[in-house]
């Protein structure tokens, strides 16, 4: 399954799952495709390092916390997205979106639903981070399925906690895990694609 179209249509047929913990904290995130060289790629944003974040340095999708203003989660991520990239999805086509989950930080689970949309993007587009983003990268669908670039990446060596990730590429040392890894795992099974360690998290 290489092309938009099909992408397009596991997604319109797929029924996504909500999360229901009994919270009103949410967040939403953008995965944004686009098509070049005979390759699909998706966006990722590396976070810029801040103390008091979290997912400080994490490679992720652009995206955050739902704000009161905010008619619904999506239009929380299209928001998220034109403030931290200033890029507007207003003209992009909205594929669908996928399974929620909720948050983790240190693998203990937060008090937070985080709901993915699914973009794609068929025209350039001009990406201008602001403080919160260190970097941008667009990463193809045949470098994040490439078992060669499936690691166990240890996040805490003092207890040993280790999660699956991916290497970014052979000069690329960035590593994509935790709640990015899981959207993906999510999405690429969504469109018959799962991802080759993906079993590993149970």
């Amino acid at each position: 399954m290489n092309s938009i179209d099909q992408v397009r249509t596991a997604l319109t047929s797929y029924d996504f799952l909500p999360l229901n913990i009994g919270t009103n904290n949410q967040a939403a995130v953008a995965i944004i495709l686009r098509a070049r060289n005979d390759q699909i790629e998706v966006l990722l944003i590396e976070r810029a390092r801040h103390k008091d974040d979290p997912w400080s340095g994490q490679m992720a999708f652009p995206g955050g916390r739902r704000d009161p203003e905010d008619l619904s989660a999506r239009a929380a991520a299209e928001r998220e997205t034109q403030e931290e990239l200033g890029v507007s999805l207003a003209s992009a086509q909205f594929l669908g979106r996928i399974d929620e989950l909720q948050g983790r930080h240190s693998g203990r689970s937060i008090d937070l639903v985080i709901s993915p949309f699914v973009y794609f993007l068929d025209h350039e587009v001009v990406i201008a981070p602001n403080y919160e983003v260190a970097d941008t990268v667009w990463v193809s669908f045949s470098i994040l399925q490439d078992v060669k670039y499936q690691i166990i990446h240890v996040y805490d060596r003092e207890n040993n906690r280790t999660h699956p990730g991916i290497r970014l590429g052979e000069s690329d040392g960035r590593i994509v895990w935790g709640l990015t890894y899981r959207f993906l795992g999510i999405f690429f099974s969504i469109i018959g694609r799962p991802l080759p360690e993906m079993q590993s998290l149970g």
